[in-house]
């Protein structure tokens, strides 16, 4: 794939995997380094050229260097990175001589671009420095550009300093969930809601343009294929191009729009990635929970039931993914409150997954906040839990006043009196509520809510307004 933009009333074209609006930057703030005119010889599919001499030696240009050049033909340039061998040759692209129309033998203009030694901006703080992703050539731009080139890879230009952001390690662990990034990196989901954020957030970090990736539709239903396919075209604004002609038969069953892959099949992608996701092993403090919500988005589930809500969240992990898991559920303070079946992670029972929720919105995160349907579940399966109604119910009231009778409650509840003392007096209430005085010689029992059971009510409300805010 060729990027192409207009310039100076030029079109110039790149093999570089390069966002347009990063490429068009750069190419109006790079100045020219020097320019000449030399014949380009095209022999057996393997065309050079040669930088000549003077030039090369005025700028003090020695063999081996990694150089940008433009070639220039008519009103079109198509700008390449080669290396400067014996005598100054260096070789061209069969794309530039398709584009451009080269001949063998003709002569052509040439520009050399000038490269800044080193970028001078110091990284901020919690950041990952892409310069040194090891085995690569890197070739400092303007802006804190770089370009990375590989052996046998086509060559990234992308911003040297990734800052560490929630979206960034909620993406990583995403992809790191449901997808693969050893020798070229893929993402499979269903949700269309998660591709998007996967193609959204490449842009805006790395400034990979979303017409990098390429896309395939696994599909195994009655339902039409083709009908799928348009579906995922026109929900993810991606153009025909994209896809691959073929439609992957699944194994399993799939729903009527079927799975989608997208793929960015440049290995030097896949290498970036997984030298950025190495640096943020071990993820710690709030970080530990956006990389846990990237895992529940990808490989988790809230299960619930029309009788009692929410029944289980479970996290599913391979043997090799077990003890990154097991550490983030560590971190995150939630090792008490799992269980291990074999495969998954399971946190259940009331209890456990009022655990869970605190510990997400103590933090100002929603749990699978990227998965509609997920999300969903798990927000409306706690609050429709019997235990949540029956404790919001109470505690409300009880929070009306320092301390209230079982007649004043009985008085808000229109309960009986003993219903109301036995409820409240339950072993599942005692954390949230304090019971003083033993109902005997007129000394009625003193109900009163404790600072867990505000917490609890706070805890209520936030999830209740985030729910209704995305699905009311």
């Amino acid at each position: 794939m060729l990027t192409k933009i207009n310039s100076n009333g030029f079109e110039i074209y790149t093999n570089q995997i390069i966002h347009p609006e990063e490429f068009l930057k750069l190419s109006k703030k790079e100045k020219i380094l020097t320019s000449f005119k030399t014949k380009v010889n095209d022999v057996k599919d393997k065309a050079f050229a040669t930088f000549l001499a003077d030039k090369r030696h005025n700028l003090k240009i020695k063999e081996g260097e990694l150089i940008i050049l433009r070639a220039i033909k008519d009103k079109r340039k198509f700008e390449f990175i080669s290396k400067v061998g014996k005598w100054g040759r260096f070789h061209i692209l069969k794309e530039t001589i398709e584009v451009l129309g080269i001949q063998n033998h003709e002569l052509i203009d040439f520009e050399v671009i000038r490269l800044i030694g080193t970028t001078n901006t110091l990284p901020i703080k919690e950041v990952i420095d892409l310069i040194n992703i090891p085995n690569s050539k890197v070739i400092h731009r303007e802006n804190d550009f770089i370009t990375l080139t590989k052996l046998g890879a086509i060559p990234i230009t992308l911003p040297r300093f990734i800052k560490i952001t929630p979206k960034l390690i909620e993406l990583f662990y995403l992809i790191h969930g449901d997808g693969s990034y050893q020798e070229k990196l893929y993402f499979v989901n269903k949700d269309s809601g998660l591709h998007h954020f996967v193609l959204d957030n490449f842009e805006e970090i790395f400034r990979i343009p979303r017409e990098t990736w390429r896309v395939r539709l696994l599909f195994n239903h009655d339902s039409d294929a083709e009908i799928a396919k348009s579906k995922w075209k026109e929900v993810l604004n991606l153009k025909k191009e994209q896809f691959y002609p073929s439609i992957s038969k699944c194994t399993l069953n799939t729903s009527e729009f079927g799975n989608l892959r997208i793929v960015i099949d440049k290995r030097i992608v896949a290498i970036l990635f997984r030298y950025a996701f190495e640096t943020l092993q071990n993820p710690s403090g709030k970080n530990a929970l956006h990389a846990l919500n990237g895992l529940l988005c990808a490989e988790g589930s809230a299960e619930k039931t029309k009788e009692s809500g929410l029944h289980k969240i479970t996290i599913s992990y391979s043997s090799k993914e077990k003890e990154m898991f097991l550490k983030i559920l560590a971190e995150v303070g939630l090792s008490d409150a799992i269980k291990d079946r074999e495969d998954r992670f399971v946190i259940e029972g009331w209890t456990n997954c009022y655990k869970f929720f605190k510990v997400f919105f103590s933090n100002n995160i929603v749990p699978f906040n990227l998965h509609k349907g997920r999300c969903n579940n798990a927000l409306s399966g706690f609050l429709e839990h019997s235990f949540t109604k029956s404790m919001d119910k109470y505690l409300s009231i009880l929070n009306k006043k320092e301390s209230m009778d079982t007649n004043e409650i009985v008085g808000e509840t229109r309960h009986l009196g003993n219903s109301v003392r036995k409820i409240l007096r339950k072993k599942q209430y005692l954390p949230f509520v304090r019971a003083e005085g033993r109902g005997v010689n007129r000394k009625p029992i003193r109900f009163s809510i404790t600072p867990e059971g505000k917490e609890f009510l706070t805890l209520t409300k936030d999830i209740r307004e985030v729910y209704n805010k995305k699905w009311t």
